[in-house]
């Protein structure tokens, strides 16, 4: 008899359910990340094989905390895309950094 995992969840701690919710927000980039790359059609060993790594090296991108963002940088590239990253200060401004100068993305419209 195998045991659901919401059920396992429900009788954890409140605390304990938290920080599990919290770790599932901050995994938010490597979420996305298997989202373009399935979106895509690619599955993890075409990530790994175009950007040099192993196919655990992208499963830990795509589960991981805390991912470099060189690694970001050559898993998009393995999918031919690229990376703008925005700074936001708490004033509400915001920069723009293109990571990838010569790949030009179309904006949604």
């Amino acid at each position: 008899m195998s045991t659901e995992w919401k059920d396992l969840r429900a009788d954890l701690p409140q605390d304990v359910r938290n920080r599990l919710d919290a770790k599932r927000r901050e995994r938010r980039l490597g979420n996305a990340l298997a989202e373009v790359r399935k979106t895509m059609q690619a599955t993890q060993q075409d990530v790994a094989t175009r950007a040099g790594m192993t196919q655990n090296t992208v499963s830990k991108i795509e589960n991981a905390d805390d991912v470099l963002l060189s690694s970001v940088v050559r898993y998009m590239h393995s999918l031919g895309g690229g990376i703008e990253l925005v700074l936001k200060t708490p004033d509400g401004r915001a920069t723009r950094v293109d990571l990838d100068p010569d790949i030009h993305v179309k904006q949604k419209g």
